[in-house]
């Protein structure tokens, strides 16, 4: 269990499989469990950090592309 966040953003269909490829392109090490796990989902992200409390590490890249493209967002951390 880590630290979990969402990350609301209405996403067009193609804003949506940007970010997809983006994820997907993200390095990660073979058999490796990794510090971050972040999926779409229908509000927009879900965000895991296993390492840090904060919810961009590792996806600078995927911050800087939602704020280059105006993508307005919220992020809540998920207490359960």
């Amino acid at each position: 269990m880590g630290f979990e966040f969402r990350i609301a953003a209405s996403l067009t269909p193609e804003q949506r499989q940007h970010i997809a490829q983006l994820l997907a392109a993200r390095p990660q090490a073979p058999g490796a469990m990794p510090d971050t796990d972040a999926r779409l989902t229908e509000a927009g992200l879900y965000i895991c950090q296993y390492l840090r409390p904060e919810p961009w590490h590792g996806l600078e890249a995927l911050r800087a592309w939602f704020d280059t493209h105006g993508v307005r967002y919220t992020v809540g951390e998920i207490d359960d």
